[in-house]
């Protein structure tokens, strides 16, 4: 007697969605080699074009040393670095970006993990703790350890390859980083909040406009508008022209300094906060360049929106409580 052929067809079927599977795989791999072909290709030209002598890293990235510091300190896990750079296009030697003040260094918390980035690009990520304090190095970062297919108009086109040059100009602590938001945020409050009611972590709150409703408490609903600053006045974010927010009071609420804040008004008030990093968005990522950042904020590539250890204002209408 023959065997139904029932039990035979899901036998076939799975070899058959194996090797598409297979196939498809295949497929992408290779989109990939070429990419990373492509891009490894377009470095070592340029470098023997220039007769530059720099070392590829198991991440694909070329490394090419301008300055050492054999005495300097090295750039460890969990530090906040600062750095000054130049980013330009390899296909044309194209500034891109350069920030070169050595008193207002870009800062960032250095992570070793490939899993997790501080930096963008990737690549740059992976690499910088290589570094010691006083050294510059000029990084040639391929495509795939940098933005793949994005393509930022003018900025620089999809599977763009890099030139990054970089100096160490700055390693501190976190804790470090604290105490100097703490003397930065005194001299903004100054004399223009001098009714600004401080707290020992560093919060600033005053009164704009009394309110005559009631106070929210812990996981209350409530409804409030808001605009973030930086200290130096540009506005980050506002709910201007739009409803207002709507969250709940608990105790994972994002921004520990705003739900302090809220949590001392009454409905009607509006309240100035000024917040140092711990409390608002703390180290966040850091976006060479950084003209991305605004565009990556709003495609939800990164979150939140505000550049690492920056104090922030934020200026707040609590509507309604719920």
């Amino acid at each position: 007697m023959h065997k139904p052929v029932s039990g035979i067809l899901p036998i076939f079927m799975i070899c058959g969605i194996a090797i598409l599977f297979q196939s498809c795989l295949t497929t992408i791999e290779s989109d990939l080699e070429k990419q990373v072909n492509k891009a490894d290709k377009a470095i070592e030209q340029y470098l023997t074009e220039n007769n530059i002598e720099a070392e590829k890293q198991p991440s694909g990235v070329y490394i090419e040393m301008i300055s050492e510091n054999d005495e300097g300190l090295p750039v460890l896990d969990d530090q906040v670095v600062g750095i000054t750079y130049t980013m330009r296009l390899l296909r044309d030697n194209k500034l891109i970006e350069s920030h070169t003040d050595t008193t207002n260094p870009l800062r960032f918390s250095n992570s070793y993990s490939y899993n997790t980035t501080s930096l963008h690009p990737a690549g740059l990520n992976y690499e910088i703790g290589q570094m010691r304090l006083g050294e510059t190095f000029r990084f040639y970062i391929p495509s795939y350890q940098a933005y793949n297919n994005y393509d930022h108009g003018d900025l620089f086109p999809a599977q763009a390859n890099f030139i990054i040059e970089v100096s160490v100009v700055e390693l501190k602590t976190e804790e470090e980083i604290f105490e100097e938001e703490l003397m930065v945020i005194h001299d903004y409050i100054g004399d223009s909040f001098s009714e600004a009611e401080s707290f020992p972590d560093g919060l600033y709150y005053q009164v704009q406009q009394a309110g005559d409703g009631e106070m929210p408490t812990q996981n209350d609903l409530v409804d409030f508008h808001y605009k973030l600053s930086y200290l130096n006045g540009e506005v980050i974010d506002t709910t201007a022209q739009k409803s207002p927010v709507q969250i709940r009071l608990t105790d994972d609420f994002p921004v520990a300094g705003l739900r302090t804040g809220l949590l001392m008004m009454k409905e009607g008030e509006k309240a100035k906060l000024v917040l140092p990093s711990g409390l608002a968005f703390g180290k966040s990522v850091q976006v060479l360049p950084q003209k991305l950042r605004n565009d990556w904020a709003e495609n939800g590539q990164i979150d939140p929106l505000t550049k690492p250890y920056s104090p922030v204002v934020f200026d707040v209408e609590l509507i309604n409580i719920n």
